[in-house]
C-alpha cells in the first residue's frame, strides 16, 4: 500500500545529528556535486560508478520508514531544508501560489544568477506574474502544438539527418557527436537559422552554467556575462520570424517582463532535453519490443507533418519514461516566505519519487504504458516537468522537439544498438543514476 496521509499536513520531522548528516553527506552532497546547473562528466561518471540516487533514495525510504510519511527537516548549515517523502506532500507543494512557496530560492537565485538574474524563475515572487506570462505566450504553453511547429519540425528533421550523415556508414554515435546536434537545433529554435552555427554563444553560457554550480562561490564574471549578453542581443534583435526571438519581438518589452531576460533560461533549460532524447535512445536500444513499437508508429505516421509527430504518443511516452527513470531536473526547490515560519528550503528530491518502489511497481523498470494508463503522473510524485502554477512552460515544445529529432533517426536508420554503457537488455533492474556521457549507440545499416 502506498505510504500517505490521511490527515492534514504534519509538522515535520526535525532530524537529529546522525540523520542529518546522512542526508547531507548521502543525499544533498551528491546531487549538488553532479551540478544542479550543468553536469560535471566526473563527478556523473563516479555517481554512476555507486549509484549515488539509488543510496540516496535508500535514506529516504529508510526516513519514511521510521519516522512515517511525513515532511522531515534537517538543519544543513544553518539552513532549514525541509524535504517531503509523500507523494501527496508534492503535489500540496507544487500546486501552492508561488507567493507563499516561491521557486525563487536563495540557492537558486545564486546558481541562476550567473547567467540568467531576470529569468522568471528567480524573480521575486511579487514580480514574476508578467515575466510567466510572457513565456506562456511564446511558448504557446496552452497549446498541444506550438504555431511555429511547421518551421521548427522541419529545422529538427534537417539537423536529424545531417547527425546520420555525420555518423556515416559505421553508424556509431556518441554523446558529444548527439549533443552538437542537439545544440544546433536548440540555436535554430530558440534564435533562428543565422545562429546555428554560433558555438561561441553556447560556450560562453556553458562557462556562465559551471560557474552557476558553484553558487555563491564563485564571484560573478561580469566581462564573460556581458559578452554573452552582447551576443545574443545580437541573435535577438535581428528576430528571425520562424524562431522563438521572432515571437518575442512582438511581445511588448517592459522593465516588468524583462523579455531579453528570459531567453537564456530557454537556452539552459532547452539542453536538458539533450539528455532525456540520448537517454530514450539507450532504452530503445535496450528494449527490443519496445523500439519496434516506436519504429511502427514513427513509419506510420507522415514525416514531414508536424501535426503527426504530435501524435506519436508512444515515443512521447517513451521520453517520459526516460525523464522517469533519470530525471533531468534533480531536485526541486522552493521558499516558504512567510516570515512567521523562519527562512527555509524545500527540497523535493525527484529521483526518490521516480524511483519509489513502495509506490510504484515498475519503479526500475522502463514501461513507457505507465504514462497512457496514468499510473505514472503527478499523482505519483513524478513531476520530470515540475508541476502547478510553477510548471515548465515549454512542456510541449520540448517533447515535440525530441519526438521530431528521435522519430526522423529511428525511420531513417534500421536496427539500434547500445555499443558501451551500463545499461543491460536482461531485464535487470535499471540503475538510478546514469552516466549519459559515457554511453554509445550505432545505428544499423540506411
Amino acid at each position: 500500500m502506498s505510504p500517505s496521509r490521511t490527515e492534514a499536513p504534519p509538522v515535520a520531522h526535525r532530524l537529529g545529528l546522525a540523520d542529518t548528516a546522512r542526508v547531507a553527506t548521502q543525499v544533498l552532497v551528491p546531487l549538488v556535486a553532479q551540478g544542479a546547473v550543468v553536469r560535471r562528466p566526473r563527478v556523473l561518471a563516479l555517481a554512476e560508478r555507486v549509484d549515488a540516487a539509488r543510496r540516496a533514495n535508500g535514506v529516504l525510504a529508510d526516513l519514511r520508514q521510521r519516522h512515517g510519511p511525513g515532511p522531515v527537516e534537517a538543519n544543513i548549515l544553518g539552513r532549514r531544508v525541509t524535504i517531503p517523502l509523500a507523494a501527496e506532500d508534492v503535489r500540496e507543494i507544487l500546486d501552492a501560489d508561488p507567493t507563499r512557496l516561491s521557486p525563487a530560492t536563495r540557492e537558486k537565485r545564486a546558481a541562476l544568477g550567473h547567467f540568467e538574474p531576470e529569468a522568471v524563475l528567480v524573480t521575486d515572487p511579487a514580480d514574476r506574474a508578467p515575466r510567466r506570462a510572457l513565456n506562456e505566450a511564446v511558448l504557446d504553453s496552452g497549446y498541444a502544438v506550438h504555431r511555429l511547429s511547421g518551421a521548427f519540425h522541419h529545422a529538427v528533421c534537417e539537423e536529424a539527418r545531417r547527425l546520420l550523415l555525420r555518423v556515416g556508414p559505421t553508424g556509431e554515435l556518441g554523446w558529444e557527436t548527439f549533443h552538437i546536434t542537439f545544440d544546433r537545433v536548440i540555436r535554430r529554435i530558440v534564435l533562428g537559422a543565422a545562429a546555428v552555427d554560433d558555438v561561441p554563444l553556447t560556450r560562453l553560457l556553458n562557462g556562465l552554467r559551471s560557474d552557476g554550480n558553484w553558487a555563491y562561490a564563485h564571484p560573478r564574471r561580469r566581462r564573460v556575462q556581458e559578452l554573452f549578453a552582447h551576443r545574443l542581443a545580437g541573435h535577438l534583435q535581428r528576430a528571425d520570424p520562424d524562431s522563438l526571438a521572432g515571437l518575442l519581438a512582438e511581445q511588448p518589452h517592459t522593465a516588468e517582463n524583462a523579455a531579453y531576460g528570459q531567453v537564456p533560461h530557454w537556452l539552459f533549460a532547452y539542453d536538458a532535453a539533450a539528455i532525456a532524447a540520448y537517454n530514450t535512445l539507450a532504452l530503445l536500444a535496450t528494449h527490443r519490443e519496445h523500439a519496434d513499437c516506436v519504429r511502427a508508429e514513427a513509419n506510420d505516421a507522415d514525416p514531414e507533418d508536424p501535426y503527426a509527430t504530435a501524435t506519436l504518443a508512444y515515443l512521447r511516452s517513451c521520453v517520459l519514461e526516460a525523464l522517469r527513470l533519470w530525471p533531468t531536473t534533480l531536485v526541486i526547490l522552493r521558499e516558504d516566505t512567510d516570515p512567521g515560519r523562519g527562512s527555509g528550503t524545500t527540497a523535493i528530491v525527484s529521483s526518490f519519487f521516480h524511483r519509489d518502489a513502495e509506490t510504484l511497481p515498475f519503479a526500475d523498470r522502463f514501461d513507457p504504458l505507465a504514462w497512457s494508463t496514468g499510473d505514472a503522473g503527478p499523482a505519483r510524485g513524478i513531476v520530470p516537468f515540475s508541476a502547478g502554477p510553477v510548471a515548465c512552460p515549454g512542456r510541449n515544445l520540448v517533447l515535440f522537439t525530441v519526438t521530431a529529432l528521435l522519430a526522423t533517426l529511428l525511420r531513417e536508420r534500421d536496427g539500434l544498438r547500445l555499443v558501451q554503457g551500463r545499461l543491460r537488455d536482461d531485464g535487470a533492474p535499471l540503475p538510478h543514476t546514469l552516466d549519459h556521457t559515457a554511453l554509445r549507440l550505432q545505428f544499423g545499416a540506411a
